[in-house]
């Protein structure tokens, strides 16, 4: 698969990741009035979907991306972007 993740999207992942992590942290951290199952769930959860978000931002290729035909990557280098 080609790279189709780049630029803000990249950049968005990355940043919606990171609080998703804080936020399964503070979930287990704060999270007892929400009891013992729903707050195991809510964890795994916030960590699942932060760790996709961060594993497509790295790679660059987002499966979601190729069949929606979305493609965010810039081919060029960087000294030929605007």
């Amino acid at each position: 698969m080609e790279k189709n993740v780049g630029g803000t999207d990249r950049t968005i992942r990355i940043t919606v990741g990171l609080v998703l992590v804080v936020t399964m942290i503070a979930t287990i951290a704060f999270g007892d009035p929400l009891g013992e199952p729903t707050q195991g769930i809510v964890a795994a959860v916030l960590l699942l979907v932060a760790f996709v978000l961060l594993g497509t931002a790295g790679a660059e290729k987002c499966p979601a991306n190729r069949a929606l035909g979305r493609n965010t990557y810039d081919e060029r280098s960087p000294e030929d972007r605007p």
